[in-house]
């Protein structure tokens, strides 16, 4: 039996309240999804056991994150 560990992490410009409404509270069986906001960019730490739950996380991650970004510039 083959096991993959994949160690996802990128950066890019982003606001703190954004990156503060993506945390993860709840993760299983080795998951790692970990954001921090550090001079005006958002970096996510994802760690997990195939590409295909890779792929979910990161799909997930983005429409939260467009609905994040729209609710930050509503109450603007």
């Amino acid at each position: 039996m083959i096991f993959m560990k994949i160690d996802f992490e990128m950066t890019y410009n982003s606001k703190k309240e954004i990156v503060n409404s993506l945390k993860v509270d709840d993760v299983d069986d080795g998951l790692i999804i970990d954001t921090k906001f550090d001079n005006e960019e958002i970096k996510v730490n994802i760690k997990t056991n195939s590409v295909g739950s890779l792929k979910n996380i990161l799909d997930d991650f983005f429409v939260n994150y467009e609905l994040a970004e729209n609710i930050v510039n509503l109450k603007k």
